[in-house]
């Protein structure tokens, strides 16, 4: 009934906190993976109206948010974007509106969650530190009940930090053009950076998509990725041996001795 937000980080235990989730990657680091909002009655209005298998109370859980919201609406929950927003004592700063991904769709068997539940996703958030009452911090923990509500004279649109995303990625899907889609496509070069600088996060995004049939990178960057991958041990022993003995030959020139 509890839980604890960590400034920086998330909530306690939670695998976003834990740097483990789907899109924890180092390559898909933005601050407003902290922590996920939705609106209850968001999510039931936008159901109803495109006659999708409904979701509820008892189901909400399949939406895969942190904080559930009652008593607000999709819309007033999007305003919250750019504000610091207060969860009982704790604080959070709203990024961006929550996007609801293909892999979600698949995991939740809903054809046409993407387009149904385009602006009643939710927003992701970034944790902050505690609010402090009577000069002193509250303990930054959340607890069922607690109001919710947006911090007067907090809104700062220059603070959003979105990550890196192509604009089509705020794009409905069935509003998107062929270029929005074409510039959605990751290319091989991205994927090969993302592979190298954080290889399990890449495996785990594609581990993900594929456990409810779908793709996260294609079929030539995934396979060229996990190449580099391979080649990438032996080609940085390489390179440390070359450097190292660039090193020697220096040093020995320096001490004046012959080699």
């Amino acid at each position: 009934r509890t839980a604890r937000l960590i400034p920086g980080k998330g909530i306690d235990g939670d695998r976003y906190a834990l740097g483990t989730g789907t899109y924890s990657g180092k390559f898909m680091g933005e601050p407003g993976k902290h922590v996920t909002m939705v609106s209850l009655e968001g999510v039931i209005e936008a159901t109803d109206r495109t006659r999708m298998t409904p979701f509820h109370k008892g189901n909400i859980g399949e939406m895969r948010r942190n904080i559930v919201l009652s008593g607000i609406s999709a819309e007033a929950m999007n305003e919250m974007v750019g504000h610091e927003v207060r969860i009982g004592g704790c604080r959070v700063f709203v990024h961006r509106r929550t996007v609801p991904c293909k892999y979600r769709e698949a995991a939740c068997r809903r054809p046409g969650l993407m387009n149904n539940l385009w602006g009643a996703s939710g927003v992701n958030c970034e944790v902050l530190t505690p609010i402090k009452k009577d000069g002193a911090a509250e303990d930054n923990m959340i607890t069922i009940g607690d109001t919710v509500a947006i911090l007067q004279n907090t809104y700062q649109p220059e603070r959003i930090d979105i990550g890196q995303k192509p604009p089509g990625f705020f794009i409905r899907p069935a509003d998107r053009t062929p270029e929005d889609v074409k510039k959605l496509v990751m290319p091989l070069y991205i994927a090969a950076i993302a592979c190298l600088l954080d290889p399990e996060a890449f495996q785990r995004v594609e581990d993900a998509y594929n456990s409810v049939g779908q793709r996260f990178w294609s079929t030539d960057a995934f396979a060229a990725s996990l190449l580099l991958r391979a080649l990438r041990i032996p080609f940085l022993g390489t390179v440390g041996v070359a450097v190292l003995s660039i090193l020697v030959v220096i040093g020995l020139r320096l001490a004046g001795i012959e080699y």
